[in-house]
């Protein structure tokens, strides 16, 4: 399990993202569970490897992402509301199903000039008028991102649409990075348990991120 946490954290510093006790157990890279109280005792014993800070851990030698840490999470507070606001507005639409934050903002650590990703669940065979319609309302109450901006701070960006009746990501994307955006992605509007939903069609992600629970 030793080599499990260190290859968590060493994932997590890729993104500068030190990880608290239950975030590492959580997030735990591994191909099976492992029980709380024997994942509690192999951390305490790499403190020879690992750093604890305030509550976080990471790489011994890179304590200084503790800091960036939480001024991420500031500048990602005044994302969301922008996030959630907007959400207020796309459930106008009747066919939209499910919008959520993803990338860095949904785990609060999206730097000062980041722009806001956005996931749109849509009703099944609607997707092209769902996004035409979503980019119409955008242009009118929003400060979307178009592919030439030079400046994205804030903007709204159409991450992905999915249709609800194909919700599995594809075979050949199904690897670790798309394990956590699936995981780890925020519903800020969320119909008829569609985020349920697509959990279900995507528990492939548990090979990767067995300990994970919403």
């Amino acid at each position: 399990m030793k080599k499990e946490i260190i290859s968590t954290l060493a994932y997590a510093d890729i993104f500068d993202y030190p990880l608290r006790e239950n975030e590492i157990y959580r997030f735990l890279i591994s191909n099976f569970q492992f029980p709380i109280s024997n994942f509690q005792k192999k951390l305490s014993a790499l403190s020879g490897v690992i750093s604890k800070k305030n509550g976080f851990y990471c790489l011994r030698g890179r304590e200084k992402i503790i800091s960036i840490r939480k001024k991420r999470e500031g500048w990602s507070k005044g994302k969301l509301k922008i996030a959630k606001r907007v959400a207020g507005w796309l459930k106008l639409i009747p066919s939209i199903k499910m919008v959520a934050v993803t990338g860095a903002l949904a785990m609060e650590n999206s730097n000062e000039n980041d722009d806001i990703d956005l996931l749109i669940i849509t009703s099944k065979n609607r997707l092209w008028l769902t996004r035409f319609l979503t980019v119409i309302l955008l242009e009118l109450v929003a400060k979307r991102r178009h592919p030439t901006d030079k400046e994205v701070k804030d903007k709204i960006c159409l991450n992905m649409f999915l249709d609800e009746g194909h919700l599995e990501v594809p075979k050949k994307e199904q690897d670790l990075f798309s394990s956590h955006e699936v995981r780890q992605l925020k519903p800020i509007l969320d119909k008829n348990g569609t985020h349920q939903k697509f959990l279900i069609a995507n528990l492939w992600s548990k090979k990767y991120l067995p300990n994970w629970k919403p």
